[in-house]
Parts: C-alpha cells; structure tokens; sequence
C-alpha cells in the first residue's frame, strides 16, 4: 500500500516536473508594457510565452505596486509628461507641475503658455500609471496610453503621461527640473529624474492539481529565476534615444555673406551664434546653396570662398545637401572642385556626384548604433535652374552632377536605402521661392517619399517657412527658409533649426528653435520674434 502511495506521488512529481517544462506561459499587459518586456526578456528553451487578453492562469505586468502577495517587481520605468506639439511650454519645475495636478494651478500663461486652462487627463484604470495629486475628482480620464496620446494630440489645452514605448513626435515631452528622457542619449539615472513607476508582474493563483500535476510550481519557480536574471526591482526599464540631428536651411557664402565675414576677419563668423546649437546634435546637416571653390567660370550667382569650410567645421554641420539649383554656378570645375574640398574637410555631402549612380548611392551612417540613411534631390529645369551659357545640372552615367527631384527615382533610392538603413532622411530642393505653402509637386513628391519608407522629408529652396507635417506615414517638413543668407525681406530672415530625436523605431521627437538672421548672422529667435515666427509656423502646418 504504501509502496503504491509512493510510486503515485513519484508519478505526480514526474507529471508535474515536465509540465513545468513544456508548458507555455500567458501573459498579459497593455502594448507599452509588452514592448518594454519583451526588449529585456526572451523565450527560451521549454519556457517560451505568449501574450492574451485575458483568462484565469495569467501573468499579468501592471504599472505600480500593491496588487498582489505574488507580484514582482521587475523595474522602473519613467514617466513622462506629454503636451500638444503646439503648446509652447517646453519645460517646468517638479513644484510647478505638482500644483497644476493637485489643481493650485489652473492656465498655461502661469507656465509661460498661452491664455488657456490647463486639461490634466489620466486614466481611468488601475494598472495604468499615476502621478502624485491625480487622483482628484472631476480630470478629464482615458483608458488606454494610445487614447492619452491620441487625445494630446489634438487638445493644445491638454496635459497628459505616458511610458516611452508611446513617444512619438505628435506630441511634446517635456523637461522636468532640467532633465528630458526623450532627449537624453545617456542613460537615465532615477535620482535624475523625479517621475517613475514600477513594472510588475503578478503571477496567477495556482490550485494544487494546476500547482502539481500541469507543472505551475516548477514552471513559476523556472520563470522567476529567469526574471531575476533580466530584471531588478531598480533597474531602469525605459528607453532612451539613440541620436539626435539637426538640419538648418540654406547656406550661401557669397554678396553680404562674405563682406560682412571679410570685414569680421573670421570665416566663421556667420555661425558664431548658432553653432552650440547644432554641435550639440549627433549630426548636423544643412543645404549648401553654390560651390565653395576658387575655379570655374561664373554662368549665374554664387560662388563661396573655400575657406568658409572652416566656419562649416566650427559649427559641427557634418553633412551638406547639395542637390540644389546654385551648385553649378560656376561650371563643372568649381562644382567638382567643391567636392574635392569636401572630402578634403571631412564634410560628407549627398545628393551629387561625379556620375548619377555615386550621386544616387546617399550615404548610410552609424548614428548611436542606429543606420541612418541620407537622400538629396532637387528640381530642375525652366524657373527653376538657368544659367548664362548652357550649362548640364543633372549627373549622367558619364556626366557628374545632382540627382533630379523624378518620384521614380525618389521611390527607388529610397526602398533600396530602406534594406540597409533603420531609417531614412531625404532633403529635397523644391517648390517656389517665396511662398509659404508648398506646391502640388513638392506634395507629391513628399508622399512619394514616405510611401516608399522614408522616416523624415526636409525641404529648402523657397528661402522663406513653410508648414510642418506629422503623420502615421513619417514627416516632412515642407521649407526651413534661410539659415546663412542676407536678403532683406523679413520673411527671407526667418528661418528654423529642425531637431529630431531618434532611435531604431523612429523619429521619438521634434524640437523647431526658430532663427532671425540679422547682419549676415542667424540667431536663436526670442521673446516676441520666437512667438511669432512659431505662430506663423503653426498657422502654415494646418491642414498638411
């Protein structure tokens, strides 16, 4: 008898034993928490997962502690703070913002917004985040972080938070006490930061026969074991970018540019107020707008002296378009003079080159661990380039020159940048010059672009601003206007620094610093010019 008791109990432990080796694991959580586990654990051998929407033997991941005697904590995770794009606060203080939640403060202006109350919206469920002081009656509550976002998105009064898996450039993170995870390459200290909440897991309640014969105990004590080797109850669990760029508008070293600089004695002149601005990013990029040689013969406008490569080093512009319709001013020696120079410097350029298929190649760089396509293109033909004696601007199989704006080759160039790169930037030079909407070509092509897989569009050419474009499909921004130029119009002296923040998924981020350009130099716009120059920005972007 007793030895039949043995032997049942030696088959219940052998049963359960490889149950809790074969069996699959169900969790369940919301899509953010999903991502962020999954990017920190993953199947393994006799103890793979799978994700539900519900059931009774769960592992269910939440946000925050205090649910159950099971629960795990597996890390911290940040939470960040979230406006409309357009709300033009960008930072605050941890006191400020906690009296706008406890509802001591009430309108953006005391933030230094605009007239507006301020719509505190949170959630509406349990096991999605909380911040100090929201938990008053009478907010605004959604149930999903994706309806939180969707939700900022088109409410300029609205205030809400969110994990990163849901950062995304339709909305704007803001800077808390100095510090902005969605703009910090390092990683983020938690004494750096003041707002986290924790990621648990809660393991399901397990009857005896679940616990014994289907192998939930050996299953759950294999799985913590593996938890503890991905996971700590300190451990930040965020994510964090990889890069940052920067691209200005067009660049033109001649006329003005070049007296006022001659007269400064400093061929860098002309960036000395811009330059922390654009070294501060990974990599910075703008339009070079004509040759910067001494050869060649002159058949329209521009032509740089050489030794403003010494200004484009000293403001960390890394990267040069040169698909544009100045760059062969001065005939195919100062053009082909101007890429020697280049490379000579260290400044890649895109967009041209000495036959079509080496203008067409781009460049793929490594930004952060991040593969970083880079694509030039601009219009050509009558209004648009012309010079003084007949003169080839689009390189040929034989021929050097620029890549033509053609929707083919835009789709083509850019797909197959797209099998190497996680990400794609095309600059294209298009459109009509001073004018504020972008034309149906530049629409055209803009969407052409997307549609074959580009993350980011930044158009030049009009020398004025044009509107902004954030959608599902990438981003384009249609003109940044004059960045190193001296027209006198005022709309020709305003321009726009666009700063991106990305990572393998994307685009995380848009930072727009607008510039006035005054004696030859850009600036960083302020007070009542900023204001302007952003409301304007605004007003173009409706509708794009």
């Amino acid at each position: 008898m007793k030895r039949g008791y043995h032997l049942f109990l030696l088959a219940c432990f052998c049963t359960g034993l490889l149950g809790g080796f074969r069996s699959e694991l169900e969790l369940s959580g919301d899509p953010a928490a999903q991502q962020i586990f999954q990017a920190h654990f993953q199947n393994r051998r006799g103890l793979a997962y799978r994700w539900t929407s519900g059931g009774e033997n769960i592992y269910r991941l939440r946000y925050g502690t205090g649910f159950s005697p099971t629960e795990t904590v597996l890390g911290q995770i940040p939470l960040l703070c979230i406006v409309n794009f357009w709300n033009p606060v960008t930072a605050v203080d941890r006191a400020t913002l906690e009296a706008v939640f406890r509802g001591e403060i009430t309108n953006w202006s005391a933030l230094g917004g605009k007239d507006r109350p301020i719509e505190v919206l949170v959630y509406n469920r349990p096991d999605l985040p909380r911040l100090p002081g929201t938990d008053r009656p009478g907010l605004r509550q959604v149930r999903t972080q994706e309806a939180m976002v969707a939700a900022v998105r088109v409410n300029p009064n609205a205030l809400g938070f969110i994990t990163w898996p849901l950062v995304n450039p339709a909305v704007k993170v803001l800077t808390i006490d100095g510090v902005n995870p969605a703009w910090t390459p390092e990683p983020l200290p938690l004494a750096a930061y003041p707002y986290w909440t924790e990621l648990t897991m809660t393991a399901p309640d397990l009857a005896v026969g679940q616990g014994w014969l289907r192998g939930g105990w050996w299953r759950r004590w294999r799985f913590r074991r593996a938890l503890a080797a991905s996971f700590a109850p300190g451990k930040p669990l965020g994510g964090q970018i990889a890069f940052t760029l920067a691209v200005a508008g067009d660049m033109m070293f001649n006329r003005r540019v070049a007296a006022t600089s001659i007269e400064r004695g400093d061929y860098r002149y002309p960036f000395w107020r811009v330059a922390p601005l654009l070294r501060r990013a990974t990599l910075a990029m703008a339009n070079l707008e004509g040759p910067l040689s001494d050869r060649g013969q002159q058949l329209n406008m521009f032509r740089g002296d050489p030794r403003f490569l010494e200004g484009i080093r000293y403001a960390g512009i890394d990267l040069v378009a040169l698909a544009n319709n100045h760059i062969m001013d001065y005939g195919t020696e100062a053009f082909l003079d101007t890429l020697e120079r280049l490379n000579a410097a260290g400044v890649m350029y895109v967009g041209a080159g000495t036959d079509l298929a080496s203008a067409r190649r781009g460049r793929l760089l490594n930004l952060g661990g991040v593969r970083v396509g880079f694509l030039a293109y601009t219009e050509l033909g009558p209004g648009f380039t012309y010079t003084r004696v007949p003169q080839h601007w689009a390189a040929t199989a034989e021929l050097p020159g620029v890549v033509p704006a053609r929707e083919d080759y835009i789709r083509e160039d850019v797909a197959r940048m797209k099998t190497q790169a996680d990400l794609v930037i095309v600059s294209i030079h298009w459109g009509q010059e001073y004018r504020h909407y972008p034309t149906a070509k530049q629409w055209r092509l803009g969407q052409a672009a997307l549609a074959a897989g580009a993350d980011l569009v930044v158009g030049h050419h009009p020398h004025v601003l044009q509107g902004l474009a954030v959608t599902e499909e990438g981003i384009i921004a249609y003109s940044l206007g004059n960045f190193i130029f001296d027209q006198k119009p005022e709309a020709t002296r305003q321009g726009l620094i666009l700063e991106a923040a990305g990572d393998r998924a994307g685009i995380r981020q848009l930072r727009c610093t607008p510039l006035v350009i005054e004696n030859e130099q850009p600036q960083v716009a302020a007070g009542d010019a900023a204001r302007r120059i952003m409301e304007l920005l605004r007003t173009l972007s409706q509708g794009l």
